[in-house]
């Protein structure tokens, strides 16, 4: 059996490496989760792979019992901003949190 890999996904859940995050919201007694490296082979996009997978980290996000969940897109990239929009996350701000680069922080409360 052949298997094509044409694209992957990334929950990072270290909260030490989020740390940032957590202080930046006032988010340090909770749980926090991101989205992260989700990419797809070029000749593949557009066909609702990313949105699948973003889908599938929600739910084991919400299995892992996560509280919250947070994700980042370069501000020129529509289509990662359209596609975390799509799956329930919200636009927080722009920031320079993590790698200095300025990227726009979006953000859903996956519990109460």
């Amino acid at each position: 059996m052949e298997i094509d890999l044409f694209g992957m996904a990334q929950l990072y859940v270290s909260q030490d490496m989020l740390a940032d995050f957590k202080k930046e919201f006032e988010l340090e007694n909770y749980t926090v989760c991101e989205l992260g490296g989700n990419l797809i082979l070029p000749e593949y996009r557009g066909n609702g792979i990313t949105t699948n997978l973003q889908k599938i980290e929600l739910e084991l996000a919400r299995k892992l019992g996560f509280d919250y969940i947070i994700s980042m897109a370069h501000q020129n990239n529509i289509g990662s901003c359209k596609t975390l929009e799509k799956v329930g996350l919200k636009f927080v701000k722009e920031t320079r949190l993590s790698n200095g680069f300025l990227r726009k922080l979006y953000m859903l409360k996956l519990r109460d």
